[in-house]
């Protein structure tokens, strides 16, 4: 049996490779990927944790909450596209780069273009959705307004009416989080803590605006694209935004929401799914 200190070793690893990519392939950059050498890739970099059968059952999975991606299923949580749909190269490419904050998916910065273009590839051959579907258009996203008292004094109380169930005040306590909740693969999961002013893949306003109406894949996490207006989803983003220390937040603004009342400080919503 793997001891903490042989886990913890296996994932210094795996950063270490990361710095220390294979040897670049040939092809322009808008080169289609190459499955082939996308296996040797992920042999290297993602076997760890994704498993030799990218099952997400490697042999670090048993310590990594939330666990690996089985990329059998096609399922992948952070997507530019609208719920359901598959992902953009683009989607993919952005997740190996930055990794996933929070979790046991480091950033691989490091692997060239060519690399992360091949092992996508690989990665495409795994589910027989890739040969059936294409990615979605991704959702439009307008221009961002500018974040005020007003826009997140409406913020909080969209926050209030839509995401409370969950998040609760924002550090996710809301009523159906208290009683629980799980994900499509059985897994419990927990909202996401927003005053901590980063989420797994979410960084800015814009981030939020894009989770907000796409909702995350495999999860009870709806998308808002039906629900509310985007001159809404971006006040429910600026409020967000404000109640930590997120890119582009400003001090006077997370001082004025902190003033505001929490949100379910009146009468508690019922809890349920959210997920229809």
């Amino acid at each position: 049996m793997l001891t903490a200190a042989v886990v913890s070793a296996l994932m210094v690893g795996a950063l270490a490779l990361g710095a220390a990519p294979l040897r670049a392939q040939a092809g322009g950059d808008g080169a289609a990927g190459d499955a082939g050498r996308g296996r040797q890739v992920y042999e290297r970099y993602c076997v760890q944790c994704h498993g030799a059968r990218t099952d997400g059952a490697g042999e670090v999975a048993r310590w990594s909450q939330p666990k690996p991606r089985d990329f059998r299923q096609g399922i992948y949580k952070f997507s530019s596209t609208p719920y359901g749909f598959l992902p953009t190269t683009a989607d993919l490419d952005r997740v190996i780069q930055n990794g996933l904050y929070g979790t046991r998916m480091p950033p691989f910065a490091a692997l060239s273009t060519r690399e992360r273009r091949d092992v996508i590839a690989y990665l495409q051959t795994r589910s027989p959705r890739w040969r059936t579907e294409g990615p979605s258009t991704p959702i439009t996203i307008p221009a961002e307004p500018a974040s005020t008292r007003a826009a997140v004094t409406r913020g909080r109380e969209l926050f209030e009416a839509n995401c409370m169930k969950c998040h609760g005040d924002g550090t996710g306590n809301g009523p159906s989080a208290v009683k629980g909740m799980v994900d499509d693969w059985g897994m419990a999961i927990t909202p996401a803590n927003l005053t901590l002013g980063r989420g797994k893949w979410a960084r800015t306003a814009r981030d939020i605006y894009v989770r907000a109406m796409a909702g995350i894949n495999g999860t009870p996490m709806p998308e808002s694209a039906d629900a509310l207006t985007p001159e809404q989803v971006w006040q429910v983003a600026h409020y967000v935004q404000a109640l930590g220390g997120w890119a582009g937040s400003t001090p006077e603004l997370r001082r004025f929401a902190a003033q505001l009342p929490l949100p379910g400080a009146g009468e508690p919503a019922p809890a349920d799914t959210v997920k229809p």
